[in-house]
Order: structure tokens, then sequence, then C-alpha cells
């Protein structure tokens, strides 16, 4: 078998090194046109992007790993029309996406990044008794929408904190009830929003989830409240989000997940959404890094590179997609 690793060297090394003569491992650049120059005849596909016309080009296609939990930019419309490929995600990074979460919750609630930039020109006027007190964690009420491993992460640590912790999903249950007190259908979420303290989107973009978090869903909230989203920009309404937040109809947000990216990777002067947040005091603003750190790059690559091992040796990979749910 073939394996296409659209990636730079030191990745692709990763990847030799777990299948070793067990399948080829060719490399390209992340062009459909050079995928399909150099894999256009491959068996399997490791990566986060993988574009229709190379799907529905690919004729050997069979496998397509990814290496997030997000598979919002591999075509699902063309794997569904091929019908012979499958699709697996990875859950290696949801204990760092989960800590980034509660780490924004925090800075929103303790006001700490207006607090830090304001120091530092000799300012203490967020000093005791300013004009932004912290708001205190505990005994609060969170809403975690979503309790997939994402979302299962953040409630197991955030309950440390003797929080309450009600988790909104699709179908109204999970398996991983255990780490939560109730499990809600989004269906009927609007009291429970009403009544949460902090709200978490841990939830996969979907046609269903797009635009979830509009104004009627903003106007639910608390004035109190802090909203975090580590999900997909899509989700929210950035327009409702922004009016909510300049006119203190939340308290806060903290957004690691945008509605625009630039066109090259880390690139710079394209506006992450088509309103001015970065103007505003409550919103602590992360340029998707959730996911970012010391070891997780590398465990991503070796968990996806095992998975193939799976499919290759003809046993059942882990995190296989369910098309008809898109995740």
């Amino acid at each position: 078998m073939k394996i296409l690793v659209p990636y730079p060297d030191e990745l692709v090394k990763i990847f030799k090194a777990i299948i070793g003569d067990e399948a080829e491992i060719v490399q390209s650049e992340q062009s459909v046109e050079s995928m399909l120059e150099h894999g256009g005849d491959v068996e399997i596909i490791a990566s986060v992007s993988v574009p229709g016309e190379y799907i529905l080009k690919g004729s050997n296609l069979r496998m397509i790993q990814t290496f997030g939990a997000g598979i919002d930019r591999v075509d699902l419309d063309a794997v569904r029309e091929r019908s012979d490929i499958i699709v697996c995600n990875n859950h290696v990074n949801s204990a760092e996406v989960a800590e980034y979460a509660i780490s924004l919750l925090f800075a929103v609630a303790k006001n700490l990044i207006p607090s830090d930039r304001e120091l530092r020109t000799g300012n203490w006027v967020h000093r005791w008794g300013g004009p932004v007190p912290n708001l205190e964690i505990r005994g609060k009420k969170a809403l975690i929408i979503g309790l997939g491993h994402i979302g299962a992460d953040i409630a197991e640590r955030l309950k440390s904190f003797e929080v309450t912790i009600t988790a909104a999903t699709r179908s109204g249950s999970s398996s991983n009830d255990e780490f939560v007190d109730q499990v809600v259908s989004i269906d009927e979420i609007q009291s429970h929003v009403e009544d949460s303290d902090f709200v978490i989107l841990s939830l996969p973009l979907t046609a269903e989830s797009v635009g979830l978090v509009n104004r009627e869903f903003l106007s639910w909230m608390k004035p109190t409240s802090v909203l975090v989203n580590i999900s997909r920009g899509q989700i929210i309404d950035e327009r409702a989000l922004y009016d909510a937040l300049k006119e203190k109809r939340i308290h806060g947000a903290g957004i690691d997940v945008w509605w625009r990216y630039p066109s090259e990777w880390r690139g710079t002067a394209i506006p992450s959404a088509d309103v001015p947040f970065h103007e505003l005091d409550n919103i602590v603003i992360s340029p998707h890094r959730a996911a970012y750190s010391e070891n997780i790059e590398r465990e991503l690559f070796l968990f996806a590179g095992q998975n193939i091992l799976r499919f290759i040796r003809g046993e059942t990979p882990h995190n296989k997609i369910d098309l008809e749910r898109g995740y």
C-alpha cells in the first residue's frame, strides 16, 4: 500500500518510523495539484485537509486519517459520493484543548489580559477595588455543549473547581455522562443557557451546529456569564457576539477559533472576523492554538501512523467517522 503524507520532512519521518516496511510513504505539498501528482494512486492519505477534487480523482483511495478531532476540512460530500472510503479522526489532543478552554475561561473571569496590559504601562487601575472584579469560578454552573472526548475532558477538569456541570448533546445522552451532573438535548437548551454562568462550546461543526449561538441564544445568557469557544467559529454568529460583548449583555468571551484564516499558514494582515473584536476588553482572543503543546504534534502523528497500521493489517481502525452524522 501507499500512504500520502503532505507535510514537511521532519513529520514524514515519524510516519516512516512507525510504518516501516509495511507500506510506502510518499510526500507532497498541500496543494491539490501536488497531492495528485505525487499521491494520486495511494490507498491512504494522512492530512488535516483533503479537498474533494483529490478524493474524487484518487481512485485507489480507501482511508483518510486526520490529525485532529475536527473534520470540516475534509470534503465529506466527496467521501459520501465515493462510498468506499473511511475517515478517521484523532482525539490525542483532547486533554490539551480542555486545559486551554479552562485557561480561556479563567483569563476572562479573572480579567488577566487587561490587568497585564495596563500594568505594563504603570497603570494600577485594575488593583483591588478596580472597575472589574474577578468572577468566582467555585460554586458556579457551567453548560458544556458537546460531550465528546474534548467536552468530557473539560468537564472532568472543571469539576475540581466545585462547578455544577450540565452537558448538552444532540441526542440528550452521552457515554461520557459520568463526568457531568446531567445531560440534556440541545433542542431543550434554553433554560440551561439561562441558568448557566459559563457556556463552553466543544461540539463539531455540522449543518445543525452552524449559527447555533445566534442573537436569541446570546439573549438567554446572563449579564455575568462567560462564553468560551474552542470548536469552530461558524458555530457563533460573529456580529451577534460582538454586539453582546460591546453592549455588556454578557460578561465576556474567550475565543480560539475564527471565521476567517490567512491563506498562508501563520500569515498576517487578515482580519479574523468582520467585526473589531480586538477593540473590546471583555474578550480574550487566541489564534487557534488550543491543541498546540510541547509534545502534541508528535503524539498526533504517532496515533495517526498506528491507526493506519491497523487498517493496513486488516484490523478495525479507531475513531471512524459516522458519515451520516458528520462526526
